[in-house]
């Protein structure tokens, strides 16, 4: 891999043109070469003020943030939607498929913004507030712009660790600064289920975290509602995830038998013995032997990918009923037409269908389940597109039951020969999220999904004496930049790829670094599906700047650019493994060692020779040992200091 510079940004800027203020950087900017002294702005519009209040409230932060004194002469802003176009844009609803264009022409004599809908005049309000220097000025420029790709998004995990409205609210922000347009909400997982559902009370009240005074973490109805209404006012979807049917062990608190290998102890599997005969891979069916009786099984003989365990046994039709109920339910309360339905790590042994000592899987092991399940879930949308992860379309052999229609969401790679794959098979709407480039939670703590370079450089690791640490980085910004998404595809193939999205899993990352591990990175992923342009000698000036606006300007406690991941001081786990999760049944392993864990078993035993790598079967290790050495509830957001604008 080759090695990346990180940062280099002059301190001193000279010869600035407009577009050096601007991120995502537009289809089109001409530069009028002056800037002129103004006192504040005000802004009308044939929409009305209510339609665009956020963006108009934004540019007045703006200002503020930036030196601006306010005046009683203030610079005209004319925001006009074009009466003819035709599209309305009055709720959620209305969002996909919609126009993002605009043009924002600004003169000595006021700003003139055009647009078919109030998208164009939000996105040409941002652009605005970004063209204030640093003293209050405002730079002079034309721009005609529009998204290169109609997808734009970031995933963020609210199940592994519980994050606030607030919390959503201000990361839905920093996603509409950078015109990010879909807010992808994976909102439970085997860890918790952080929802009120009045149908099953039972379901939070076991599987919700709970805050110091015991009142339990979870979202009502009025709050997603409250959520979707604020991300619509920023031009953003919320595309909810009903993960199904792996990662489902909290619907077992309705019933226990709706769930597959519910907590299964250890989690990994009973994964010690004699030789290392064995590997993890997935072979056809009639290549699969027996070939682990007496040997090391190693990864393949996990039930889940991470605890606690549980899948919905969809052979059961009352799991399916629940399963359906929860849709037409909680699903009613988002308003976008897609629905996800994850489909990700659903894993062949927690359904009992391969022997405990059979270290291989056959590819089509899941075949006849799967196929019964996806014609049932269909049905179960109620005229949604369906939206599922990519394993949908080449896992199961049920890709011919699945409308060609779906959007998939791509999380494997190699990403253009998985995208060549699902559009052989005929989908026609591909979203990227390769792990190796954008899920932003790989790093020391989670290194998986890390290359050979990020696991090595730079060499330095957390000191927590007794438990394993790893050097290495995250995905730094020039490599999320960096990734190509049309790359190795032909026009056809490139016509299936409709945007892309960075994904934050949360199994170590709490309120009080959420920030930093998504700005300013997500923002380049921004800007590459925007402005589909390659990084330069002024592209880290520039975001570098956007930075100090999302610190600035919307409270936001972006990383600096240079920052690598490295440092958090501890590997943190999900808030499961908190009080009694500690020593839970579910969370017990038997292999090490994966970032964070305890290096001794339950018992304070070693390690087992010759490998080195796994726990007495007698007794196993613990998984959340290390959520010992901090206090979830105490790791809160905290409102960052101001910084400086380089211009």
């Amino acid at each position: 891999m080759q090695i990346l510079s990180l940062l280099s940004i002059a301190t001193a800027v000279s010869a600035l043109t407009a577009s050096d203020y601007l991120w995502p950087l537009p289809k089109s900017v001409v530069d009028k070469n002056k800037s002129i002294a103004i006192g504040g702005f005000t802004v009308t519009s044939n929409l009305g003020a209510a339609p665009i209040a956020a963006a108009v409230a934004s540019l007045n932060t703006a200002f503020t943030a930036k030196g601006g004194k306010a005046s009683s002469t203030k610079f005209k802003v004319t925001a006009n939607v074009d009466p003819n176009n035709g599209w309305s844009v009055s709720g959620p609803s209305n969002l996909p498929g919609a126009n993002e264009a605009y043009t924002l022409d600004i003169t000595e004599t006021g700003a003139t913004i055009t647009a078919p809908n109030q998208i164009g005049i939000k996105y040409a309000l941002q652009s605005l507030s970004q063209l204030i220097t640093k003293d209050g000025k405002l730079v002079l420029a034309k721009i005609d712009d529009k998204p290169a790709f109609p997808y734009r998004g970031f995933m963020l995990d609210t199940a592994r660790n519980f994050f606030t409205v607030a919390d959503i609210k201000r990361i839905l922000d920093g996603l509409a600064a950078s015109k990010l347009n879909v807010f992808h909400w994976h909102i439970y997982d085997s860890q918790s289920f952080p929802i009120v559902w009045d149908r099953y009370p039972v379901v939070h009240q076991k599987a919700a975290f709970k805050n110091k005074d015991g009142s339990f973490k979870a979202y009502t109805k009025k709050d997603v509602q409250d959520i979707v209404q604020y991300a619509f006012e920023r031009n953003i979807r919320v595309i909810p995830e009903f993960e199904t049917p792996g990662h489902n062990a909290v619907l077992g608190h309705i019933d226990a038998s709706l769930i597959s290998s519910w907590n299964h102890s250890p989690w990994d599997g009973n994964s010690f013995a004699n030789n290392a005969m064995c590997s993890n891979q997935t072979v056809p069916v009639n290549s699969v032997t027996n070939d682990c009786v007496g040997g090391v099984a190693w990864w393949g003989r996990q039930y889940c990918n991470q605890p606690p365990c549980g899948q919905l046994d969809v052979r059961q039709e009352k799991a399916l009923v629940v399963l359906d109920q929860l849709i037409q339910d909680i699903g009613s309360w988002f308003s976008d037409p897609v629905l996800h339905v994850g489909h990700d790590e659903v894993n062949t042994r927690a359904y009992g269908l391969v022997p405990d000592n059979w270290d291989s899987v056959p590819a089509d092991a899941l075949t006849p389940l799967m196929r019964n399940f996806d014609s049932r879930l269909v049905g179960m949308l109620n005229g949604k597109t369906l939206a599922a992860w990519d394993e949908i379309a080449t896992d199961f052999g049920s890709d011919d039951l699945i409308p060609k229609d779906s959007l998939i969401t791509l999380w494997q790679g190699p990403s253009a020969d998985k995208v060549k794959i699902i559009a052989a098979k005929g989908f026609k709407n591909i979203v990227l999220a390769p792990s190796d480039s954008y899920y932003l939670d790989c790093s020391p703590s989670a290194r998986w999904c890390s290359s050979d370079f990020e696991r090595n450089f730079p060499a330095d690791k957390y000191d927590i004496p007794g438990y394993a640490t790893f050097s290495g980085q995250w995905h730094n910004w020039t490599l999320i930049y960096d990734f190509e998404p049309l790359a190795g595809l032909s026009t056809a193939e490139a016509a299936t790829i409709k945007g892309g999205f960075g994904a934050l899993w949360t199994e170590t990352v709490k309120r009080h670094n959420v920030d930093r591990y998504i700005f300013p990175r997500v923002a380049a992923i921004a800007e590459r599906y925007w402005s589909n342009i390659k990084r330069n000698d002024a592209t880290a000036t520039r975001l570098d700047r956007f930075r100090s606006s999302l610190v600035n300007e919307k409270g936001i406690a972006a990383a600096d650019l240079s920052y690598l991941g490295n440092k958090e001081g501890v590997v943190y786990r999900t808030e499961y493994c908190d009080g009694a999760g500690l020593t839970a049944p579910g969370q017990k392993t038997g292999e090490c060692c994966f970032a964070g864990q305890k290096m001794t078993d339950s018992n304070g035993g070693p390690l087992l020779n010759p490998y080195g790598s796994h726990f007495d079967p007698k007794v196993n290790g613990d998984y959340c040992a290390i959520a010992a050495l901090y206090k979830t509830n105490d790791l809160v957001y905290t409102k960052p200091a101001p910084v400086a604008y380089q211009y």
